[in-house]
Formats: structure tokens, C-alpha cells, sequence
């Protein structure tokens, strides 16, 4: 209730209108790791960026007791789905995707809400909502959560006389890699993207 009250009336809002278009949720382990998968894959895949291997999040969450998937659900289909792992007080979202067609439902809304109420009732104190460029679309969408932003520090050690690769979407060099990637078909994407995802820093 005290969560609820500190999100402010606009975003209440939304999580209202996210119930309103009969959406539902689930948190568990790998007996989700298939709907967790589809969205995210298909989310990286619309992104043009290759994705890791199902078999590495289902290694994560067996081997780790704090790990756990919450997958959203909209006339029994999977629409959006977080991963989230805890340590110590804090519980932290390295991975979530909403598909494209039920950004129009809010699921992504409700995705954050039920993850955050997870994250209280197993006594976490801190939420950590993953890091974001300043101004960037997830960065405005984090914040409006309360999230409070902080800076990250990144250290490069390189060979004498190179410079810093630009190793990010805005890259001219990979433009046509990128729009590519969303042309393939998803199960060829799945199949090709862990043994490239491995050699990008």
C-alpha cells in the first residue's frame, strides 16, 4: 500500500489501465523459461541484436536460489517477461522485453509493478533497474518509477596507439548487420545469436 501511494497518480494510471485490459502475471523458475525466452528473444531480435542462449538462464536459475523469471500474460499468451536476480539487499533486472504489440496495453507497466512488489515481500531493500543512457527512453521510463540515477564509470585498457572501438548501435559500420538481423526469421536469430553474442564485449 505504501508503494502504491509513492508511484503518483499518473502512473497509477497506468497500472490501472494495465488491469483493465486483462492482463496476467506469474513468478517462478524454469517452468517459465519458455515464455521468458520468447519474448526476449524476439524483443532482441526486432532490436537486431543477437541473443544469449536459453540454456544460459536456465543454468542461471538452478544454480542460482535468488534468480527468478516473471512473465506477463495477455489471453494466455506471454507479452512481456523480466529476470531478476537478488544479492544481499538488493534485487536487480539485468534482462526484460515487451513485445511490441502489447506496449499498447501497458504490460511492461505491470511487468515493473509485480516485480516490485516481489522484490518487497522477500524483503529486498533496494531495487536496482539496470543501467540506461542519460535521457534515453529507458532511462525516462526507470525514473519515473523513483529510480534515482547514478553514475557509471567505465575503464578501457588498450594497445598503444589505438583508439576506443565503437562497439554500440550507433555505429554507421553495423547499420546493415543490425537491419539484417530483424529481417531473420526467429528461429534462425536463436540459433546464430549466443555464438555471436559471445565475441561482443
Amino acid at each position: 500500500d505504501q508503494l502504491w501511494t509513492e508511484l503518483g497518480t499518473k502512473l497509477r494510471a497506468q497500472l490501472k489501465k494495465s488491469e483493465k485490459n486483462k492482463l496476467s502475471s506469474k513468478i517462478g523458475k524454469t517452468e517459465l523459461i519458455n515464455d521468458f525466452y520468447k519474448v526476449f528473444s524476439t524483443n532482441m531480435r526486432d532490436l537486431g541484436t543477437p541473443v544469449y542462449s536459453k540454456k544460459l538462464f536456465t543454468n542461471m536459475l538452478t544454480s542460482n536460489p535468488s534468480a527468478s523469471i516473471c512473465v506477463v500474460y495477455r489471453d494466455n499468451k506471454a507479452v512481456s517477461a523480466g529476470f531478476v536476480i537478488g544479492w544481499k539487499n538488493t534485487l536487480e533486472i539485468p534482462w526484460a522485453s515487451t513485445l511490441k504489440k502489447a506496449n499498447k496495453y501497458n504490460a511492461n507497466m505491470m511487468l515493473y509493478w509485480e516485480i516490485l512488489k516481489y522484490a518487497q515481500n522477500q524483503g529486498y531493500k533496494v531495487f536496482d533497474f539496470g543501467r540506461s543512457s542519460k535521457d534515453a527512453n529507458t532511462y525516462k521510463f526507470k525514473k519515473q518509477w523513483g529510480a534515482k540515477p547514478y553514475p557509471l564509470y567505465w575503464h578501457y585498457w588498450l594497445p598503444e596507439s589505438h583508439s576506443l572501438p565503437k562497439i554500440n548501435p550507433h555505429n554507421p559500420k553495423f547499420r546493415v548487420m543490425i537491419a539484417t538481423w530483424k529481417q531473420l526469421p526467429l528461429w534462425i536469430a536463436n540459433n546464430l545469436g549466443p555464438f555471436i553474442v559471445k565475441s561482443i564485449p
